[in-house]
């Protein structure tokens, strides 16, 4: 009796284990009809598919493992989808998803980037290639990397780039833009630790003559004038002799063209610092000539980019003081910082340094002599000098008598109004950008680890120039070019050597 329930036994145990092959061999041909959808080139079917494999779970996950692998882009693609719906169950496809990384399909290294930062801490051994990421040409890659490797160690999205591979790249693509983009000259300065690490002149100060760009050459600054002036407006604040609440009116009453007559009474310099005094970029009919200037909205409710608010401001500055803005300018900051080749006014002594504006095409533009100071474009200088000058913002106050206060610096540099009709600017690495905002005089992107301080600026005479700054890494860059294409020659470099 025993042997026969022995034997029954056996019969059960060899009939299960076929049965459960059989299942499992079942469930392999399902899984792998559920791939082969992928083929597909509808994607509501892939999608189906993806659908039925996530509900499946863990068993598809060795399939998906080598379908990640296939030479086919949608079929890599929708694995990789798969993955990341599944994970972080299937440790097994870490690896794998890993080597996605370096897939030739945008969207593949994306969601395969997701997916890892599913599994937290056990994908550590992704963080390097992850990190590579951060400087992916797509930015929807670099986002997946930013998210990823916060919930795997964020401490690893604070890598210190290579100034020395910096230089390099910089060296290296500043030619080849220039000739692409026919902008004749350029001048950069790097600034790291607060010092000024670097500086180079590239091509022409003026096509015409062949006179080449040199470290003493001055380019008109364009609207990186704004953040100049604003320093000095809130050196007034530290003196007492400006409030930045206070409404401008009491200082200086304008007449402006608005549906409500108390908004003229209510735009302060705060707002006109931040760009949220409701009036124009510039009004009709050129400023100087003081045609009729409007409000368009109820000042201090939203962020709209004026030019005319500097200039309203530096009236105000000029009464408070008592002199123009260029001679104030010099004895409290330019002088101060010993800038002898920075100006808000054209002089003769400077028209040999001063650059030449030049056209899209590469040719000279009419030069045009500043020699009335406008705080919103006027300011000639170098690279150089205005490096200096973001370093005076940067470094340590106790190093200089002169200097604005640390609750100023503060102030100027902190989120005022959140902007969200501006893109943040396309930079890689640790300084990728998450939202903009306004400061005072600066705009901020807020990046994934830190805020960076930047100002660009663009003059009709065709000069094109770009600032940037973190203050937690003491590091920045000043580039100014002299052809109109230098827009799109900073944004492109900035995009690849923009995390200093």
């Amino acid at each position: 009796m025993k042997q026969i329930t022995l034997i029954l036994f056996s019969v059960f145990i060899l009939t299960s284990n076929l049965f459960s092959q059989e299942v499992a061999l079942s469930g392999d041909k399902r899984i792998q009809s559920l791939i082969d959808k992928f083929r597909d080139k509808d994607q509501f079917v892939n999608g189906e598919a993806i659908k039925e494999l996530t509900n499946i779970g863990e068993p598809a996950v060795d399939h998906l493992i080598k379908s990640l692998q296939d030479e086919d882009d949608n079929v890599r693609l929708c694995s990789a989808i798969a993955l990341e719906k599944i994970s972080p169950a299937g440790k097994q496809a870490i690896p794998f998803l890993i080597n996605a990384l370096q897939d030739k399909n945008s969207n593949v290294r994306w969601c395969s980037a997701l997916a890892l930062g599913k599994y937290q801490t056990y994908a550590a051994s992704a963080i390097s290639e992850l990190q590579k990421l951060l400087f992916d040409v797509d930015y929807d890659v670099r986002w997946a990397a930013f998210i990823s490797l916060s919930k795997i160690d964020k401490s690893s999205l604070n890598i210190s780039p290579d100034i020395s591979n910096t230089i390099k790249q910089i060296e290296t693509l500043t030619p080849e833009l220039m000739n692409e983009l026919n902008v004749p000259g350029l001048s950069i300065a790097l600034i790291t630790n607060n010092k000024i690490s670097y500086s180079k002149s590239f091509g022409f100060a003026d096509a015409n003559a062949k006179q080449a760009v040199n470290e003493n050459t001055m380019f008109e600054a364009c609207s990186m004038s704004k953040p100049v002036f604003a320093y000095l407006v809130l050196k007034l604040v530290d003196q007492g002799k400006l409030d930045l609440d206070k409404p401008l009116y009491h200082y200086l009453p304008e007449k402006f063209v608005c549906e409500d007559e108390e908004y003229a009474k209510q735009i302060t310099a705060r707002m006109i610092l931040s760009h949220t005094s409701g009036l124009p970029n510039w009004r009709k009919g050129e400023e100087e000539r003081n045609p009729p200037l409007p409000i368009y909205f109820k000042p201090g409710t939203k962020f709209s980019y004026s030019g005319e608010g500097i200039y309203y401001l530096q009236r105000v500055v000029e009464k408070i003081t008592n002199q123009p803005l260029e001679n104030f300018a010099k004895e409290n900051l330019f002088d101060k910082l010993g800038l002898t080749s920075t100006s808000f006014v054209w002089n003769e002594n400077y028209d040999k340094q001063i650059a030449t504006g030049h056209n899209a095409e590469g040719r000279c533009n009419p030069r045009k002599k500043y020699t009335h100071s406008n705080a919103a474009y006027t300011l000639y200088t170098t690279s150089e000098e205005y490096a200096k000058f973001i370093i005076e913002i940067m470094k340590p106050k106790y190093e200089s008598g002169f200097s604005l206060s640390d609750e100023m610096t503060k102030e100027m540099l902190s989120h005022q109004v959140r902007v969200d009709t501006r893109e943040v600017i396309d930079r890689p690495g640790r300084n990728f950008g998450l939202q903009g905002y306004r400061g005072l005089g600066w705009a901020i992107d807020a990046t994934i680890t830190g805020d960076v301080i930047y100002h660009s600026g663009a003059n009709q005479t065709g000069f094109r120039c770009y600032s940037q700054f973190s203050p937690k890494d003491g590091s920045g860059i000043v580039i100014m070019t002299n052809g109109e294409n230098g827009n799109e020659l900073w944004k492109r470099l900035i995009k690849v050597i923009g995390d200093l």
